[in-house]
Order: C-alpha cells, then sequence, then structure tokens
C-alpha cells in the first residue's frame, strides 16, 4: 500500500523537496545582502559608530548559524525521506519495489558521503565553512568568505569535479560571508 502511494507521489515528492531547497537557499542568499549592506554601513560610519566590532562579532556568528541550520535542515530532510523508503522496503510486496526503494537509500547516502567529503576539502583549503549540494548531474557550493577571487572558484570547482565526477560547467559556486 505505501509503495503504491510513494509511487503515484514521487514526482511530487521529488517537486517539494526541490523546491524548499530552493526557498531555503533563497532565503539565505537574501539575509546575506542584507548583512553585507549593514557591514559597509557600519564600516562607512567607523568614526561614529562605537560598537562596529560587536556589530561584525553578530555577523560572524549569524553567518556561522546559516552553515549550520543549514546541515542540521539538510539533515532532517534526508532523514525523514530515509524513513518513508525505509517504510516502502518493509510494506514492498513485490521484489522489484524492495529493490527500488534500497537503491534510493543507498544513492541517499552516497550523495552525503560525498557532500562531506567535498565540504571537508573546500574547509582544507582554507575557507571558514562550506556547503555543498549534489544533485544527479550538478553540483552547487556555498562557500563561507565575502568574495571569491577566480582561483579560488577554480580551486573550488576541481575539488567538486574530482569527488563527484560532474563538469565544471554543472558546478555553481557562491560565497557567503
Amino acid at each position: 500500500m505505501m509503495v503504491i502511494v510513494l509511487r503515484e507521489h514521487k514526482k511530487s515528492l521529488l517537486l517539494v523537496t526541490a523546491l524548499l531547497v530552493a526557498v531555503v537557499a533563497g532565503a539565505g542568499i537574501w539575509l546575506s545582502r542584507g548583512d553585507d549592506q549593514q557591514a559597509k554601513a557600519d564600516r562607512s560610519n567607523a568614526m561614529q559608530v562605537t560598537g562596529t566590532v560587536l556589530s561584525e562579532q553578530a555577523s560572524q556568528v549569524m553567518s556561522t548559524d546559516f552553515f549550520t541550520e543549514y546541515r542540521l535542515e539538510r539533515d532532517k530532510m534526508r532523514s525523514e525521506k530515509s524513513d518513508l523508503l525505509r517504510e516502502a522496503m518493509k510494506s514492498a510486496q513485490t521484489e522489484d519495489s524492495r529493490q527500488k526503494a534500497q537503491e534510493s537509500v543507498l544513492k541517499m547516502v552516497q550523495e552525503k558521503q560525498r557532500e562531506a567529503e567535498m565540504e571537508n576539502l573546500i574547509k582544507a583549503r582554507g575557507f571558514a565553512d562550506a556547503l555543498v549540494f549534489y544533485r544527479d548531474q550538478s553540483v552547487s557550493a556555498i562557500v563561507k568568505t565575502s568574495t571569491l577571487s577566480r582561483d579560488e572558484v577554480i580551486q573550488v570547482a576541481d575539488v567538486i569535479s574530482r569527488v563527484s565526477g560532474v563538469k565544471p560547467e554543472d558546478i555553481t559556486i557562491s560565497a557567503k560571508p
């Protein structure tokens, strides 16, 4: 019964998941723009504002929270998807249905491992933090830095391409302070 429901709603589940990821990423980008404007305003009035250091510290905490909170949300979504797939495996009426659910769980675990490996390798290049999103044949990365030089983008893209096998033109890299 559960397998039939999952098959009927597979596209809907994928669409909802993709939409949720897009909304969270969009919100993060929108929030980061506000942080940049605030930081510029504080720096331009550095002589008049006595709490500039405090403002910069708050900006760092907010950036750290973005990366941490996004990881937590990503893990929560994966956990929920994993629970659904495990339930589908238990209630599968055919071996084919069970096999497809097992393959989906394996693919999800492999994606998680690749993302973690890419994030760690990017951090090993000297960046404070990174988030990587691996989807089929494309990868998106958000690197914790105020700006990325051309050489840094090439370095990050090289790491991602080597680990994921995705072509550099299918990799998107963004900076977030």
